[in-house]
């Protein structure tokens, strides 16, 4: 059974991220994929199904790939061997669930700003200490994911 591109893209991508800490640019989707640069571009436009890869609108850039954030946030997940930007404190297990180590997670609080860093097993945080609160309920986030 063969996969379409979108859906090896897709892969790549996360391989690529839980492998090394980063999204692959797109010349590095295009050649690993043998494909010209704007095929490898509209193929990784088209994954935007659901949070799975996202562009950034100014920069046409891949964004995020939920739960993960190609960008710098305020909730850093540290592995072995590489690291992890998430989206939210939601997507901060998320991350440590799929990377399937244990992790340390470092953030702050958005209140005070205070630092707080947890280990988290399995995607288990070691404390039962903090409050996550959405701004959003959950149905209103893709109305505009930048802000939530």
């Amino acid at each position: 059974m063969t996969i379409s591109i979108e859906a090896g893209i897709r892969q790549y991508v996360y391989e690529r991220l839980i492998g090394r800490g980063s999204v692959p640019a797109y010349q590095e989707i295009a050649d690993h994929f043998g494909l010209e640069l704007e095929h490898a571009k509209s193929s990784t436009r088209g994954l935007r199904i659901g949070k799975t890869i996202l562009i950034q609108p100014a920069t046409g850039e891949i964004w995020m790939a939920g739960p993960f954030s190609a960008a710098p946030t305020q909730y850093r997940v540290i592995g072995k061997s590489a690291s992890w930007w998430a989206n939210c404190a939601w997507d901060m297990f998320g991350v440590a669930m799929l990377v399937g180590e244990t992790v340390t997670i470092d953030t702050r609080c958005t209140d005070c700003g205070d630092p707080w860093t947890l280990i988290a097993r399995s995607g288990t945080p070691s404390t039962d200490e903090g409050i996550v609160h959405f701004l959003l309920p959950a149905r209103e986030w893709y109305q505009d994911i930048g802000f939530t």
